[in-house]
């Protein structure tokens, strides 16, 4: 009996073995993998295609996603807003969608909005809410616009929009939440926001800030680091993610533009697209500009 018992036992223990599927383990931003965005559908549909199983690992800092301490024992990086140049160290990168920064505005609520950026620094009657460029690449991404478009007196520009800023938040979805509980007048986000209040609340009064002095664009990018243990298996889910069908899930529900045109929803074609800033060099030492202001 003890006999049979082993051999039972050794025979499943082999046969879990050979049919194990294959983990992955994906790093990204936890609004991407939150049940109302793209990341769930994504999986289910990718693992009937692989025979894997795939993992998400979430931050609520996007800003962190290439750090040192959350890139370790990740097989694939997703959300990652860095100049390509950047990722040259990593095995393979490719973009999946893109947008750009915009301030956006309740239109039932903000009846006199700014109709350009140097109006909107010179304001004093406007609440603010941004993100801390030091955890978020979208409160980054407010510097680096301001010194594309003020670059001889960034400075001053800095000061100026600061006393309008009522708090930074660590990143996107606290001060979105922020404003949609109508704490401020503007939040920094991007130019595609107001399609998710159309699409899913079929609200029309949001609306996003189109500057002629012109806007930042922004890739997100899925990347392979070197270490990951899963290249193969990570190669078809870049290929994957760049299907009509998955571009059209990212899209619709990561709420940006997909990389294919043709994959874009009809609502997102139908809003304001920004021209983009003049692109001068960016200042390595935005950051520490913005604490001098900030913490005088």
């Amino acid at each position: 009996m003890i006999k049979k018992s082993l051999i039972i036992f050794f025979q499943l223990l082999i046969s879990t073995t050979l049919f194990a599927k294959e983990t992955i383990i994906v790093g990204t931003y936890d609004s991407f993998a939150t049940e109302w965005g793209p990341g769930p559908e994504i999986e289910r549909l990718f693992e009937e295609n692989c025979e894997c199983d795939l993992k998400y690992v979430t931050t609520s800092q996007a800003g962190t996603l290439l750090g040192n301490i959350f890139i370790k024992d990740k097989d694939i990086i997703l959300g990652a807003t860095y100049e390509a140049n950047k990722f040259n160290n990593f095995y393979k990168f490719q973009t999946y969608d893109y947008g750009y920064y915009a301030f956006i505005y309740d239109e039932s609520s903000l009846k006199n909005p700014p109709q350009t950026f140097e109006e909107l620094i010179n304001r004093d009657d406007l609440k603010i809410v941004v993100q801390d460029p030091r955890t978020s690449p979208v409160g980054m991404g407010l510097l680096t616009w301001i010194s594309r478009v003020f670059y001889q007196n960034k400075e001053e520009a800095i000061q100026k929009i600061n006393k309008q800023i009522i708090t930074y938040t660590p990143g996107w979805s606290e001060a979105y939440g922020m404003f949609l509980e109508e704490k401020a007048d503007l939040v920094l986000s991007y130019s595609t926001s107001p399609f998710y209040h159309q699409e899913y609340e079929d609200n029309y009064s949001y609306k996003a800030l189109i500057f002629p002095e012109g806007h930042v664009k922004v890739n997100e990018y899925v990347v392979i680091p070197n270490d990951s243990k899963q290249k193969i298996i990570a190669e078809n889910f870049l290929s994957f993610l760049s299907t009509e069908k998955i571009q059209r899930i990212i899209s619709k529900k990561n709420i940006m533009y997909p990389i294919l045109e043709s994959a874009t929803p009809s609502k997102m074609k139908n809003l304001p697209k920004p021209s983009e800033a003049m692109d001068v060099s960016t200042n390595e030492e935005l950051i520490s500009l913005w604490l001098n202001v900030t913490t005088q």
